[in-house]
Parts: structure tokens; sequence; C-alpha cells
């Protein structure tokens, strides 16, 4: 959920994706006798030679210990894992180690199923990209000069609601201003889901609608808002029955609907942030999950399983190209057919990144980005070094 984005960081996904292209399987032919030529030939196959990774695996692992890396990475080559590795305590106070199923909070890699239930809608035909937010928000000031699209896109100019800031060298987000009064940890999930709503709604907004890009939570919570108006259902609720069970997916909930700090399987955070999170997280920060979930996830998304490819195509494209920091729906293109997104939660940390022309996933998460030695996008370049640039 925090505000981000480097242009380095473009040059990390580039590098590997780069390098992802010279391990993929390589056709090879042996040489045979005329009768096992021509037995092949008929056949119509050719022997495929596969990578051996496990020198890359024992040197990330290896190099991740030194790191003092607490969690899990796993990259995936059609299908295939390439490297996953799970270090650390998933929680301190038992000692109990983070395994490859442990769960994360995955922050505001969440948005993608925001925006991914926002083009289901639209492929169904109940809703367009293109529709004013007046029909969802009727009185809403801004109604007719904003689009679904604009909130998508976070080209909408609508304010942002979180004072984020590192307190403590930890994450932290709180409601900005006189928000801080209503929106708290003593309200229920859906007092604080109204307040927000109506706080946002009164907001002026801070620049002409799609003029400029500007990262800002509170679009997502509002196109959460608009699969809710349009569905009839629980915004959670429409991402399960649509995502999470259709794929199998479980071991993905959301923090609104567990005890999230007591759930068994999930890697403790390693401070206790003094943080407002009921209700406010929905579509923008708000999903617990697993190395396995997601990768089935991002695996859905390049291969079309549940969204069609136009949809995908939408999702992955650079609406700010006028920009030096670009965003898709949910995504960040990197200008080479792969996307991402980077994602905090306190001390988690998490990035998921897809190609589906190379059929690259990789998910890497953290539960102790407070401590860990460097930062989040050094550990993915790391990642992306030690596995896929040789």
């Amino acid at each position: 959920m925090k505000k981000f984005i480097s242009l380095m960081l473009f040059a990390v996904i580039l590098a590997g994706t780069s390098a992802c292209s010279a391990n993929q399987s390589t056709n090879s032919e042996a040489s045979q006798s005329s009768a096992d030529t021509t037995a092949a030939s008929t056949a119509g196959q050719a022997t495929e030679a596969k990578k051996d990774y496990s020198e890359e695996q024992k040197q990330l692992e290896n190099s991740l210990k030194q790191m003092n890396f607490s969690g899990v990475v796993r990259i995936t080559e059609n299908g295939e894992t390439i490297c996953e590795v799970a270090l650390g305590k998933k929680d301190s106070s038992t000692g109990e180690e983070i395994k490859p199923g442990t769960q994360f909070c995955i922050g505001s890699v969440s948005k993608q199923f925001a925006a991914a239930s926002i083009m289901l809608l639209q492929e169904k035909g109940r809703l367009s990209v293109d529709d004013k937010l007046e029909k969802y928000f009727p009185g809403y000031k801004y109604g007719k000069d904003l689009t679904v699209k604009n909130l998508l896109s976070m080209r909408s100019g609508i304010a942002e609601f979180y004072d984020a800031d590192y307190i403590d060298n930890v994450y932290t987000e709180l409601p900005a201003g006189e928000l801080s009064k209503t929106v708290t940890n003593d309200a229920t999930v859906e007092q604080n889901q109204k307040a927000l709503e109506s706080w946002l709604l009164e907001q002026p907004l801070t620049f002409k609608p799609d003029s400029t890009f500007t990262y800002s939570n509170s679009n997502y919570f509002l196109l959460a808002r608009i699969v809710e108006i349009v569905s009839g259902k629980k915004y959670n609720a429409f991402v399960r029955e649509s995502f999470f069970e259709p794929l199998g997916m479980k071991s993905s909930t959301f923090i609104d609907d567990v005890d999230w700090k007591n759930l068994p399987n999930l890697a403790k955070p390693t401070v206790d942030a003094k943080t407002v999170y009921v209700g406010i997280t929905m579509g923008l920060g708000d999903i617990i999950s697993n190395a396995d979930d997601m990768d089935v996830w991002l695996t859905s998304l390049r291969t079309n399983k549940l969204l069609s490819a136009k949809s995908v195509d939408a999702m992955i494209a650079d609406y700010s190209p006028e920009d030096d920091l670009v965003y898709g729906y949910g995504l960040i293109p990197d200008g080479m057919g792969g996307a991402f997104h980077y994602g905090y939660f306190t001390t988690y940390h998490a990035m998921a990144y897809i190609h589906p022309e190379k059929k690259l996933n990789l998910f890497a998460v953290t539960n102790d980005d407070a401590h860990s030695e460097g930062d989040f996008t050094q550990l993915c370049h790391y990642v992306i070094q030690h596995i896929l640039d040789k």
C-alpha cells in the first residue's frame, strides 16, 4: 500500500525477464542411426534438454541466509518450479520456522484482485470501465467527471486517505486528518467503510481527472465498493467465489474475515505496528495468501483461465505514457510484456510478477521487512540475478 516505484525497478525486472529467455528449455538433436532418425521423424518429437537449477537454488539459499531473509521466494517457469526458498521464523516466540506453504499478508499485491473483479464484471456486461462514477455514487460532486477507468489507472485525482510513514522502523498507515477521529480499530468493519466512503466523496480532487498519475489507495477502496454495488455481494465474497474457489486457493483469505494476527499458519509480523486496518484495506491491501496460491493466481492471469486475454492485456497496459511512473489496472507494466506489483503491510513486503509470453511467475514475500538487511527492491534483484541471469 506504500507509495512506490522507481525506474530502477524496471531495470531489475527487465534483466530478469531477459535472462529468463536464456534459461528456456532448448531442443537438441542427437546423432542417431538412419533407423533411429526415421523413427524420431515419424514420431514428430524432439528431445528437450532441461536446465538444471540446483546450483542456482543452492546459491540463492546461501545468499538469502546471509541477508537474514525471513520469508518465501518462488519462481516458476511454465508451471515448473525453478527455485523455492523458505527461511526464517514464522513466530519468533515459538521458534517455528517458515515453510513454503506459510501464509503472509501481501499488502497492495491485493489490488490486482480488485482490478480483476472489475474486468470480470465488464466481461459479463454488468459494467464498463468507461462508466461515470455518478452511476455508482449518485450525488458525488465529481461523478460526471470521473470514470471507473480513472480509478483503475490511478488517474482520478481522488485524495489519498492514508497518512503513511515509517515509525519506529515500521511502515505505519493511519487515516488522514479528521478521518482518524472516526476510523479506528474500535469501530466495526461496516462503520469504518461507511465513514471512509463518505469522507472520500466529500474531498476535493488533487488534480484534473486523467491529467496525470498519482498513486492513491482511495481509488481501489472505491473500486471494491463498485464491485459490491454491481454484484450485490460483499467484496470479499465476490473475490472468493469468482477467483479463490474456482482456482482452489484454499490458503487465501482476507484480514477482515479472520483474527489475522492469530491465524495458525500466518508468519507473524516482527513488530506490532499501531495501525488502523479494520475495514479500510478492502480492495487495496486486504489479502492473506501463500506462494502456492499466488502461483496459481498468477498462472491463471497469464493463461486466461478466468479472464480473457483482452482483459489481462488491459490490466498490464500503460495508461500514463506522459509520466515516468507507469500504472496499469492493479499491475505495473514493465515495458517488455510483463507486469508486477509491490505490497507493504506493517513488516510484510511482497512482490508478484508475471510474464505471459515467457510463462514466468515470481512471488516473493517477507514478514520481516523492518529488520532484513537491504530493502525489498534489492532482494528481488538478488533473486532474479542468482536464478535467471545465468
